[in-house]
């Protein structure tokens, strides 16, 4: 159970709330949304784990580093690898989303795209928490649940709300290394389409890293686009990721 005496500060408290629509995010992720330095950041992710508020785990997804001993957060004798991940508690995420996410953990198969999408959002919205300018994937899964429990449709990584046209909301897809196989990425991305028609959305933003992930979504566009006897989407766009991280100033 959380301590009743904590007092969070305004940015503490956005931070939470962000985290709890984001899952989680690593402390580099953390560091950069708080804007205050690392020093900040760490002091903050102590006093949350201390009053039981969130969960700090090292998650180990192959990341090179280079990895340090954390005083604070590993024991003594452990060489790290992999960042540390900080995590609101179930009973944390449940008081701001108002619904029981269940319980939940930072993965290794997940955590390198849940980083990109988290840094993509601090890039768009900043900490906005509106979930009418992003609509979490967290919250997209809540919304659209049926009656067996889950989504009878794709779940995109966000939908988002063009600030310069608040009429439209795009799906927002976050593409990291190429799909192989069977046919993957063309059902990926038909799927996202169709879930984009299918609630009145613009369309869909696919940001991705990397020449050979932008050269492979491209040909699968055109290919969607010429089975609807189109020569391209209307309503698909592809940017790059890591040039609008750096333009926006989170990388």
């Amino acid at each position: 159970m959380s301590d009743p005496d904590i007092r969070l500060q305004p940015w503490e408290t956005l931070i939470e709330e962000f985290s709890c629509q984001q899952y989680g995010m690593s402390f580099d992720t953390l560091i950069k949304a708080a804007g205050r330095g690392a020093k900040a950041a760490y002091k903050v992710a102590k006093r949350l784990k201390k009053t039981g508020r969130a969960h700090v785990l090292r998650v180990d997804y192959g990341s090179s580093g280079p990895w340090r001993n954390s005083k604070t957060f590993d024991e003594p004798d452990v060489v790290p690898h992999g960042p540390l991940w900080i995590y609101p508690t179930r009973e944390i995420a449940w008081g701001y989303l108002e619904f029981d996410p269940g319980e939940w953990e930072p993965k290794a198969s997940t955590a390198a795209h849940l980083t990109a999408v988290t840094e993509l959002r601090l890039a768009l919205t900043g900490l906005e928490t509106n979930p009418q300018a992003w609509t979490s994937e967290r919250l997209l899964r809540r919304w659209l649940k049926t009656d067996t429990g889950r989504p009878d449709v794709h779940i995109h990584d966000a939908w988002f709300r063009d600030f310069t046209d608040p009429d439209k909301v795009w799906a927002i897809e976050v593409e990291l290394s190429r799909k192989f196989g069977d046919g993957r990425l063309q059902r990926t991305m038909t799927a996202a389409l169709e879930a984009a028609e299918r609630n009145d959305l613009a369309g869909v933003l696919y940001f991705v890293r990397g020449d050979s992930v932008r050269k492979a979504v491209k040909g699968v566009a055109t290919r969607i686009a010429h089975q609807r006897n189109l020569d391209h989407l209307p309503n698909f766009e592809i940017h790059d990721l890591d040039a609008t991280l750096v333009r926006k100033g989170v990388r």
